[in-house]
């Protein structure tokens, strides 16, 4: 009965220290952020001194990319293009110019809408990266799974070699105006922040805009893979 009384004081002594550090981390990070690190999930953010990443998710509603690249031209920015196979595919000529313009180039899969187990996940992904390859000539080893599995998306891009990212906020670019999207974007800025914007026209005609604001805060506008360092 003492061995038992013994054993058992040590188990929930256990259990009370692991309970105690799991509210210690996630009184700090966002608990979705400390349950993907237990199993070497995305990164949702980078360790830039100086720099905030703008990530754009391409695969639907891109009629305004003509804009949004003159806009990042004229600023002199770089940033981060994650587009679907499918739109790589139809829309070769633009990717092309993303990648010859110095801007980086990630994945959302070959059909970002799709969400299946490890094989059919590693098989869409790869599906995408060829046809992104075909149509620009870029390796990209960046994925960003979106809505889709987090753990899934975690096991298939280890086992394709490729860096899973997430973001730190999303601007919301489909919904309202150019000046809500500017002020989501100032907010409290985090330096090291991964901003997941869409191409839409309020998102076109709020860039200028966000990139002056983020640089009168001493903070440059820059691609995923400058404020992720080594760990890409």
């Amino acid at each position: 009965m003492k061995r038992r009384a013994k054993n058992g004081w040590a188990i929930n002594l256990f259990l009370a220290f692991i309970i105690i550090s799991l509210y210690l981390v996630t009184s700090r990070q966002d608990a979705a952020q400390v349950m993907a690190s237990l199993y070497a999930g995305p990164a949702y953010r980078g360790r830039s001194d100086d720099k905030i990443a703008l990530e754009f998710a391409v695969s639907w509603n891109a009629a305004a990319m003509e804009d949004i690249l003159a806009t990042l031209k004229d600023k002199d920015t770089r940033a981060t293009f994650v587009v679907s196979g499918k739109w790589a595919r139809e829309n070769a000529d633009m990717l092309k110019r993303i990648a010859d313009e110095g801007h980086e180039i990630g994945t959302m899969g070959d059909d970002p809408s799709f969400d299946g187990n490890l094989s059919e996940t590693k098989a869409d992904i790869q599906k995408s990266l060829e046809s992104i390859k075909a149509a620009s000539g870029v390796d990209t080893v960046l994925y960003y799974s979106g809505s889709r599995s987090v753990a899934v998306s975690a096991r298939a891009s280890r086992a394709l070699g490729l860096t899973h990212v997430l973001s730190t906020i999303d601007l919301r670019c489909g919904y309202g105006s150019k000046d809500d999207i500017i002020k989501r974007g100032l907010n409290e800025p985090i330096i090291g922040s991964i901003i997941l914007l869409q191409p839409t026209r309020a998102c076109a005609d709020a860039l200028g805009g966000l990139i002056d604001g983020l640089n009168a805060k001493g903070i440059i506008a820059a691609r995923v893979g400058d404020v992720l360092g080594g760990m890409v």
